[in-house]
């Protein structure tokens, strides 16, 4: 099982607090592209969905995620995220051209369609996005009680 946490930090001095803390299990970091699509009728966010197309170091990797069922708890937040590998140049060519989406062979692409009703090349709208960067920490924890 994989767990991603996230934090809110005050500054740039508590960023650099935590970043030195964790120095010891830094894998990775990534400059990410981030690009979010719904349905033209609002069919994924209207069921708190999201479909996004998340480039790495430019061109060098691309993964489209399904993020659906998210559950808020005592502050943390659950979702479920299923995800795939996309051609870099096709995932571009999808951000062109939304409706591309719609005739992609996928199985996160065939989900979006199955569950949420999204077809058709004019079924798919471009929300926008944002860039950033991810460092990627690792540590084992050997057992729980």
């Amino acid at each position: 099982m994989e767990v991603e946490v996230k934090l809110r930090l005050a500054n740039a001095q508590a960023h650099r607090h935590v970043t030195t803390l964790l120095s010891p299990f830094h894998v990775t970091t990534h400059r990410q592209h981030n690009l979010f699509f719904d349905g033209a009728n609002s069919e994924l966010s209207s069921r708190r969905a999201v479909l996004r197309l998340r480039f790495y170091n430019d061109d060098e990797r691309c993964v489209v995620s399904l993020k659906a069922k998210a559950v808020l708890v005592d502050g943390v937040s659950r979702v479920e995220e299923d995800e795939e590998d996309m051609d870099p140049k096709v995932g571009r060519e999808c951000v062109a051209e939304p409706g591309r989406l719609g005739s992609l062979e996928s199985r996160i692409l065939r989900r979006v369609k199955d569950e949420f009703g999204v077809v058709g090349e004019k079924g798919f709208v471009g929300l926008g996005g944002f860039g950033n960067v991810r460092s990627v920490y690792e540590w084992k924890v050997s057992s729980y009680s």
